[in-house]
């Protein structure tokens, strides 16, 4: 990747590195695919239920400054909420979403850099330090990288407009789908577990053993491409994932998956 501000973030684990990549990367693709909408094509609805195109833009512009909030409190030991409240977010996507795309543009350019500046602050030794997400679940401030990129390429995705799944790096997606499964089996004890097919081969994703509880429900499988299985896990869409049964056989269509954040 070309080299930029973010390569300029310390970088103290390779992990952490690829995150930072990913999260350029998915900065890239997503203003690419705003810069390629029309005022007219902001307002017409995303894949998103009750969003249009400007509100999922808008969203991600402030998810860049909620997270810069996490990352200004691990730097400085001064508690930042992500969001005041989850009404709070509300009124701020809906106050951005009548933005023109220019301005939608400069929104989203801003505060991606305001982000990187933020992580390019943190020394090598405080990544660990734990930070609450919107959740209210404590996490290392690390992992904002991370969740930055899954927002970006997940939400350019739902602009439904030239950008598609399959862009999503194959890595990024078997990501965000353990994420899902191992979210469910902590949050929820259920236990889904996800065959993926590429070229023939067939790879088992399972929930993180060490995420499991020991009440977890017996397991449901699904099958799918990684690509599918991901837009299920994630509640955009259910086609082409199927159920199986303790065999492998397929059953019929995988049911609605269950709420992930």
């Amino acid at each position: 990747m070309k080299e930029n501000a973010m390569n300029a973030v310390r970088k103290p684990a390779d992990s952490l590195a690829l995150d930072l990549d990913y999260a350029e990367a998915g900065q890239v693709h997503f203003d690419r695919t705003i810069s390629e909408l029309g005022d007219d094509r902001l307002r017409g609805p995303s894949l998103l239920p009750g969003w249009t195109r400007a509100h999922v833009i808008a969203h991600v512009g402030f998810n860049a400054r909620a997270l810069t909030r996490l990352v200004d409190w691990a730097r400085t030991d001064i508690e930042h909420a992500m969001y005041e409240s989850a009404d709070a977010r509300n009124r701020e996507i809906d106050c951005g979403a009548p933005m023109s795309t220019t301005e939608l543009l400069r929104l989203s350019h801003g505060e991606a850099n305001a982000l990187t500046l933020a992580w390019r602050a943190v020394p090598d030794d405080r990544w660990a330090d734990e930070v609450s997400n919107a959740q209210g679940a404590r996490i290392p401030v690390r992992d904002t990288v991370w969740m930055r990129a899954r927002e970006l390429w997940l939400h350019a995705v739902d602009l439904d407009h030239v950008a598609s799944e399959s862009d999503v790096p194959a890595a990024v997606q078997r990501r965000i789908v353990q994420n899902v499964l191992d979210t469910w089996a902590t949050r929820d004890s259920h236990r889904v577990h996800a065959v993926v097919s590429v070229t023939g081969e067939r790879l088992e994703l399972v929930p993180s053993p060490a995420v499991v509880p020991a009440t977890a429900d017996p397991r449901a499988t699904v099958s799918g491409s990684l690509p599918n299985l991901m837009l299920w896990a994630t509640g955009r869409r259910h086609a082409g994932v199927s159920a199986l049964d303790v065999s492998g056989r397929e059953i019929g269509e995988a049911p609605t998956a269950r709420r992930w954040l």
